[in-house]
Parts: structure tokens; C-alpha cells; sequence
């Protein structure tokens, strides 16, 4: 499955390779952190995930943000096309929904991948884990432009609740649990071992 997704080293190097600023590394290491911690969890209570998917996902899915952030393109689509042209279409697509989910969480069964990274990412607030009425009060703030613009986070936002209690529905931890599970140090880029909570 190896061919499935890039490696752990591999991801670390695209992201050098992509110019990906040290914050936007950071932020990418963290969501790694949540998503683990939220696989490993899902996976030990019977839910059929790949874990090394998962944390491509989670690395790469800002993959083209530094780009964007000079041409003002649309990222998460940017960053699929480059990880297609890779030959990794799985990844593709984590890094084409990490944003919106193409299909509502309520309707899309069996929990996947892409759900996971994309919950992963509303829960991390540059490195640091936060609850998604403090994600959203934020992304409202640094991009709620419009009233349109604010309706769509606003719409996002609803989602992100149905996808949290879908996925905490397999578990039995809590959101709140994130927080105190995952180590404190910023976005460790050599070690994911760890990282979840022995219960």
C-alpha cells in the first residue's frame, strides 16, 4: 500500500520542495497530531481507515496555501492538482475537501478519510488545538468579508458539528478529550508516535 501515499519523509520533503512557510508547516503538523489521534482511536473501535492516508492528508493538505497566499488561487484546488499529477489521487482528494466536504456528513457513510482530515484541520487554530466555535469565531474574523462569505463559513460550520458528533459517535472520548491528549510541543515533524492517550 506503500504506493497507496507518499511517506512521512516524502510529505516532508514536498512541503520543502513547495516553500510551505514555518507556520503553515507547523499548523500541518498539528492537524497531523489530531488526526492520528482521532484515527487511531476510530480504527481501534472497528472503523476501516488508513492511518498513513490519514497523515498524508493531514501534512499536505496546505500543501499549496504559500503558493496561493502570492497569486491568490484556491489552495485546497491547487494543492489536488499537484498531488495528482503525483499520482496520488487519495491524497488528492483530502486536500481537495479539507475545506468543504463535497457530500454532507450526515449523508456520506462510511466515515472516510477525507472526514477525519477535514475535522482535524477546523480543530487547529494555527498549532494550537481549539474547539470549533473558537475555529470558526476566528476564520469569521480573518476572512468574513461579505455577508456571503460569512453565511458560508456560517454553513461550514454546521457541517463541522454533524461531522464531530458523527465521528465522536464511534468513540468513547469526548472533543474536549483533543486537547489533553495530544502532546503540547508545536507540530513535531520527526515523531508521531505517542500521541494518543493510553486509556
Amino acid at each position: 500500500m506503500s504506493e497507496f501515499c507518499p511517506s512521512r519523509d516524502e510529505c516532508l520533503r514536498l512541503m520543502t520542495v513547495h516553500g510551505m512557510l514555518p507556520h503553515i508547516r507547523a499548523h500541518s503538523c498539528r492537524v497531523r497530531d489530531v488526526a492520528l489521534a482521532v484515527g487511531s482511536h476510530l480504527v481501534a473501535a472497528g472503523v476501516a481507515l488508513y492511518l498513513p492516508l490519514l497523515e498524508a492528508g493531514a501534512l499536505l493538505h496546505d500543501i499549496a496555501k504559500t503558493a496561493s497566499l502570492g497569486n491568490g488561487g484556491e489552495h485546497a484546488r491547487l494543492g489536488a492538482q499537484w498531488l495528482t499529477d503525483l499520482g496520488y489521487p487519495a491524497v488528492a482528494e483530502i486536500i481537495r475537501e479539507h475545506v468543504w466536504l463535497s457530500r454532507h456528513p450526515a449523508e456520506a457513510w462510511p466515515l472516510r478519510e477525507v472526514e477525519v482530515v477535514n475535522y482535524a484541520d477546523k480543530r487547529v487554530l494555527h498549532d494550537q488545538i481549539v474547539t470549533l466555535p473558537d475555529r470558526f469565531v476566528d476564520l469569521r474574523r480573518r476572512y468574513g468579508r461579505t455577508p456571503e462569505i460569512v453565511a458560508r463559513i456560517s454553513r461550514n460550520e454546521e457541517r463541522s458539528l454533524v461531522l464531530e458528533q458523527k465521528i465522536f459517535s464511534y468513540l468513547q472520548i469526548t472533543p474536549a478529550d483533543l486537547m489533553v491528549m495530544i502532546s503540547c510541543g508545536g507540530g513535531d515533524e520527526e515523531n508521531s508516535a505517542g500521541l494518543v492517550k493510553r486509556r
